[in-house]
């Protein structure tokens, strides 16, 4: 039970966090999360496309570093092979600071 609670404010709070990254390029349709196996499933639809990308993250991490807190992504594999090269290239292994408005609910939960 608690799982599925952290799971739900985890996803909410990832779906902020991305789709103030993505904007500009498309809207999250779906996210799914597994806090247990620390995985993400997105669903994204891209500007111009007729088809959405799929996006499987096979590891997630949040880390706390001071008083901020940090996404860090890695095992990135996307529906279009040249997304995942730009994400291997400019995604994975680098840390996302979540905003500290977002940040204050992960306090709670982690």
């Amino acid at each position: 039970m608690f799982r599925d609670l952290k799971d739900k404010t985890l996803s909410l709070t990832f779906k902020q966090i991305i789709n103030s990254k993505i904007e500009e390029f498309g809207e999250l349709l779906n996210l799914t999360l597994n806090s247990k196996e620390k995985t993400l499933f997105l669903e994204i639809m891209l500007l111009g496309e007729k088809e959405p990308l799929y996006v499987h993250i096979g590891r997630y991490e949040i880390l706390k570093e001071g008083e901020n807190f940090f996404l860090l992504l890695n095992s990135i594999h996307t529906s279009r092979e040249w997304i995942d090269k730009v994400a291997k290239k400019f995604i994975e292994d680098r840390k996302f600071e979540i905003p500290p408005n977002i940040a204050k609910g992960l306090r709670i939960i982690i």
